[in-house]
């Protein structure tokens, strides 16, 4: 019963995550269409054999299914959270520096995107552990990495360097920074 369930939550993300990139996200000028492509092509890569396997693979085991479906769960929910709380974004290797949000699940962490992004990839790779999906996990973690330092490093170049500073400090990358989040949260 969770399998089916499990791909029933991937299909979901499969459809958030292709209205983001065709709906939400803004690719400028500035972006590297080889950089966009590179992505687009590990991404499908991701996406199509997960699918596959869903079909194909039935010896997984109820505990790693059990992450995974956990995993998805939270990408799904941080994605739409992501969503509700930005409003609009650039893709990643943009040039433009918009405005900074903090609030919301970029509160918690200050991709929340890319953090929902590993999720599912980390959860799809968990689960059907193919060498071709660990290449790509490792991959895509290595493009968001240097997307949000290249974005960073834009901001902290811009008139909002000091105002994105402060934020670094309080609120981790890809991690929440729990103690200083519960005591920035704790004062009256």
């Amino acid at each position: 019963m969770l399998f089916p369930f499990a791909f029933f939550v991937y299909l979901l993300i499969v459809l958030s995550l292709l209205w983001g990139r065709v709906w939400f996200f803004k690719v400028n000028a500035g972006t590297p269409r080889l950089a966009a492509l590179m992505y687009d092509l590990a991404v499908a890569v991701q996406m199509i054999l997960t699918a596959y396997f869903f079909f194909n693979v039935t010896d997984v085991t109820k505990p790693v299914l059990g992450i995974c479906l956990l995993l998805y769960l939270f990408s799904l929910v941080l994605f739409w959270w992501a969503i509700f709380t930005a409003k609009s974004l650039d893709f990643a290797f943009s040039n433009h520096v918009g405005s900074i949000v903090t609030t919301g699940p970029f509160g918690l962490f200050r991709h929340p995107f890319y953090v929902s992004y590993i999720l599912v990839w980390t959860g799809s790779t968990l689960l059907f552990n193919s060498p071709l999906l660990w290449i790509t996990l490792i991959y895509l973690i290595a493009f968001y990495t240097l997307s949000a330092r290249k974005e960073e490093g834009l901001i902290l170049k811009s008139t909002q360097a000091e105002q994105y500073q402060h934020y670094q400090q309080h609120v981790g990358m890809f991690l929440p920074r729990i103690k200083k989040w519960k005591q920035s949260n704790s004062r009256p």
